[in-house]
C-alpha cells in the first residue's frame, strides 16, 4: 500500500524537507483513506518550509498556488503538492478567508481543517498523527468538525454540503451536534457558487450510495438552497440504487418531474453541452421505454449504453413496463445491420460518381434513404445491391 511511485515520492520529498530542518508530513484525504484501508490517491504533504524555501530545496517545481503556500514538487516525474503550514484570516463571503498566514506549526495547521478525519497528519514512516481523535471517528463512521461546527460552516458554506458527500461516498453518518449545525446554516449554501455545487453533487452521482447522500440533503434543509424546484426529496431515489453514471442521476433528477425541465436543469447547474445532450438523450429513451418495448430506429438512434440505463431508469418508473435482460437489448443492438450511417458500404463520393453529379442536398437525402433501407434489410449493406435498389427501386431524387 506504501510502494506505489506516489507515495515513494512523497516521502523522498519529506525526507529531503526533514534534511534541510523543516517539518514536513503526509496530509488530507490520502492519509483518511489510508486509516481506513482503501487505495489513496492524491498524495499531499505539509511542510513548516515557506514556499520560496521548498522551491531552494528541489530543482523542479512549479508554482501552482503560492497565495496560499502551494508548490508543485517533481520527483521522479511524478509530482507531489507541497503546501506550507497556514492558518485563515477572517472569511468574509461564507467560503474563502480575506488571507492566509504561513506558520510553523503543524498543529496550527490542522486546526484549521474541516473534519476531524481529514485532520490527520503522517510522518514518512508511516506513523498517523491524529490531534482531534480522527481516527476515532473513522472508526465509529462519523463525520464531525474540528472545533464548533456552526463556526466552522460560517467560515466556509461548501463544507456542508462535502460533509453530505461523505456520506454517500464513505457510508458515515454526520455527527449529531455537526449536523444540527447544518440544518441551522443551510441557507448559507446561496454563498456557494454553481459550479462548487455541482461539483459536490456530481460526485454524489458517483458514490457508492447516492441515496444517503440524498437523504441526508434533505434532512439537513441544503437541498432546498439548491438551483431550480428539484425532486431531490422523491421518494423514489431510494430505488435508483448506485449508478456511478452523473448523467444517469441528472435525467433520473429530471425524470422524477411532471414535465422534465433539462435545458433549464443545464443552464442553472452550468453543465456542458455534452452533458445536456447525454441527459436529453437519456431522458428521450426512458420516456419510450416506459410506454413501449424499443423499436429497431430506437435501438438504431441511441447508444449501447443510453440503452441499458434507460432499461434500468424505466423499471423504476413505470411499474408496468415489460421487462427487458440488458443481455436481450446489447444482443437486438448488435444484430443490426448498421450502427451508423459510418458503416455503409458506400460513400458520398462514390454517389457522385455513380451518377455523374455534383453535391448537393440530393446527396445528404440520398444517403439517408440507403441508411434506412439498410438499417430496415430492404436492401443489403453491399455496394453492388445498394446500387442495384437506388436505380429500380428507390425513390431518389437525383
Amino acid at each position: 500500500m506504501f510502494t506505489s511511485e506516489q507515495w515513494e515520492a512523497g516521502k523522498i520529498v519529506i525526507e529531503t524537507l526533514k534534511q534541510k530542518g523543516y517539518e514536513a508530513v503526509f496530509v488530507g484525504g490520502a492519509v483518511r483513506d489510508l486509516v481506513c484501508n482503501k487505495e489513496a490517491n492524491d498524495i499531499d504533504v505539509a511542510t513548516s518550509a515557506l514556499p520560496e524555501e521548498v522551491k531552494a530545496v528541489f530543482k523542479r517545481t512549479v508554482d501552482v498556488g503560492l497565495s496560499h503556500g502551494t508548490v508543485l514538487v517533481i520527483v521522479n516525474r511524478v509530482p507531489i503538492e507541497v503546501t506550507t503550514f497556514r492558518t485563515d484570516g477572517e472569511y468574509e463571503d461564507h467560503r474563502r478567508p480575506s488571507d492566509v498566514k504561513f506558520v510553523r506549526s503543524l498543529e496550527e495547521d490542522l486546526k484549521r481543517r474541516d473534519f476531524t478525519m481529514n485532520a490527520l497528519a503522517m510522518t514518512e514512516s508511516f506513523q498517523i498523527i491524529d490531534l482531534f481523535n480522527g481516527q476515532i471517528d473513522l472508526q465509529n463512521g462519523l463525520i464531525r468538525t474540528v472545533g464548533n461546527p456552526i463556526t466552522r460552516f460560517k467560515e466556509d458554506a461548501l463544507r456542508m454540503l462535502r460533509a453530505i458527500r461523505f456520506t454517500a461516498q464513505l457510508g458515515f453518518n454526520i455527527e449529531t451536534t455537526t449536523f444540527e449545525a447544518i440544518q441551522s446554516c443551510a441557507q448559507d449554501l446561496s454563498f456557494v457558487s454553481v459550479e462548487r455545487l455541482t461539483a459536490e453533487l456530481e460526485k454524489i452521482w458517483k458514490s457508492a450510495n447516492p441515496y444517503k447522500g440524498i437523504e441526508n440533503l434533505v434532512q439537513s434543509k441544503l437541498h432546498r438552497q439548491l438551483p431550480g424546484d428539484f425532486p431531490f426529496n422523491h421518494e423514489k431515489w431510494g430505488l435508483l440504487g448506485s449508478p456511478k453514471n452523473v448523467a444517469t442521476c441528472w435525467a433520473f433528477l429530471c425524470l422524477l418531474q411532471e414535465q422534465p425541465a433539462v435545458t433549464e436543469l443545464a443552464r442553472l447547474y452550468k453543465l456542458s453541452n455534452d452533458m445536456k445532450k447525454k441527459i436529453i438523450q437519456l431522458v428521450t429513451a426512458t420516456q419510450i421505454r416506459s410506454e413501449r418495448l424499443f423499436t429497431i430506429d430506437d435501438l438504431y438512434q441511441f447508444d449501447e449504453d443510453i440503452l441499458i440505463q434507460a432499461e434500468t431508469l424505466s423499471r423504476i418508473l413505470s411499474s408496468d413496463c415489460e421487462f427487458m435482460s440488458v443481455d436481450q437489448l446489447i444482443s437486438l443492438k448488435k444484430a443490426l445491420p448498421i450502427q451508423s450511417i459510418r458503416d455503409l458500404a458506400i460513400t458520398g463520393q462514390e454517389l457522385m460518381e455513380w451518377f455523374k453529379v455534383p453535391g448537393g442536398p440530393w446527396l445528404k437525402e440520398t444517403l439517408t434513404q440507403i441508411e434506412r433501407a439498410v438499417l430496415h434489410k430492404k436492401v443489403g449493406n453491399d455496394a453492388t445491391q445498394i446500387k442495384e435498389w437506388i436505380m429500380n427501386e428507390s425513390n431518389c431524387e437525383i
